[in-house]
């Protein structure tokens, strides 16, 4: 019989526009049965909890939890994918009795380190004790982690205790078909140079330092394209674009059409665009932030600056677009950096390929998989 996997999959900010790429990947697959967990965040009535805060992450857990049992009901599980553990903490039993590979963009901790731009408040030291130990509980219970950064992976060794042979570094990535053919970079309608924004968080993505910059000193020379949930206005060489889901049609378009990604985030664990930005082969200009560096070869690829430098911001997008030359030289390190390590396709199919080892790892004790849950968990 096939292999069943359930993917519990977080659906929030970037994590939704992964969940699609990771779903889309694994759809050729023929030696695996895929359950899709998506679990949302919307309105309930659930409080705050000790140690799981506020109601959103309870949301999130009740719901996955609520999942995976339906799932392993139906058919058992031979294995689970959990991303993140913010949804996994209700789920220990699960965990202990289904091999499970635990995904991470962050750890709570590397979250702490942003957490301001988030609307995220630590608590006191007792609640912090008492969620690190939770976390350090599902963590160590997962047969394998996963982590989009070697930022993260170190969080979790140091941090969490979690040997550093447990954990495997594969970054998010997109679907490299979808974007336009490098050799066709050049084919595109004559005119000043596109720079493309894509941050639904205005604000937190930096993108109203991008506008100010913009406003101030390139809008003779160059467009901005801003894809983003902020009321600004489309004029005086701003576009403004409110409502885009990813990988539509016309997030794709704006992609193609454009010259360079600009993203210049104050808070960001790693920010899925960038493997989009990469795809498209455009040059990348970016902030020094969490686990961004890992992914923009500054000076090759892209440039890496700090947080809200307005002056090198503006330094950095003068001089790509002063020399198209350089904005092409950058843009195909960019893509050869997306092929290499950003490819959807492949980052998949290598988490695909542990879970199934991890399956097999458990048909031996298939019994103690069957056996149902004790009656106070049943109906979880």
């Amino acid at each position: 019989m096939m292999p069943r996997v359930g993917f519990v999959l977080e659906q929030a900010l970037g994590h939704v526009a992964y969940g699609m790429s990771l779903r889309r990947a694994l759809s050729t697959r023929s030696d695996i049965e895929c359950e899709w967990i998506d679990v949302s965040f919307s309105e309930g009535g659930l409080g705050r909890v000790p140690f799981l805060g506020t109601s959103y992450a309870l949301r999130g857990n009740v719901r996955a939890r609520l999942g995976i049992a339906r799932a392993h009901r139906r058919r058992p599980l031979n294995a689970l994918f959990i991303h993140t553990s913010m949804v996994g903490l209700l789920s220990l039993d699960y965990i202990r009795r289904i091999p499970t590979m635990l995904s991470l963009d962050a750890t709570p901790l590397n979250y702490d380190e942003l957490a301001a731009w988030y609307g995220h408040k630590t608590q006191n030291a007792v609640v912090e004790r008492g969620k690190l130990m939770v976390h350090r509980a599902v963590m160590a219970r997962a047969r394998k982690i996963t982590t989009w950064s070697e930022w993260a992976k170190a969080s979790l060794v140091e941090h969490y205790g979690v040997a550093a042979e447990r954990v495997v570094v594969i970054p998010p990535g997109t679907t490299l078909e979808n974007f336009p053919d490098p050799s066709t970079r050049g084919t595109r309608r004559p005119g000043p140079m596109r720079i493309l924004f894509v941050g639904g968080d205005f604000e937190r993505k930096g993108g109203d330092l991008l506008l100010d910059v913009f406003r101030k000193y390139l809008r003779a020379t160059c467009e901005l394209h801003l894809v983003t949930n902020a009321d600004v206005p489309s004029r005086d060489g701003v576009w403004s674009y409110r409502g885009v889901k990813p990988h539509s049609r016309e997030l794709l378009a704006l992609y193609a059409d454009a010259d360079v990604f600009a993203f210049p985030t104050r808070a960001d664990c790693y920010g899925v665009v960038l493997s989009e930005a990469m795809a498209s082969s455009l040059p990348i200009v970016t902030t020094r932030v969490a686990a961004i560096p890992e992914a923009v070869q500054d000076g090759e690829s892209g440039f890496v600056i700090e947080s809200d430098d307005a002056e090198a911001l503006r330094d950095r997008l003068e001089r790509l677009a002063q020399s198209p030359e350089l904005r092409a030289q950058m843009g195909r390190c960019s893509r050869r950096v997306g092929e290499e390590r950003f490819d959807m396709n492949k980052n998949a199919n290598q988490i695909a390929e542990i879970l199934l080892k991890l399956g097999k790892g458990r048909s031996a004790g298939r019994e103690a998989l069957d056996r149902p849950l004790s009656p106070a968990h049943r109906d979880a």
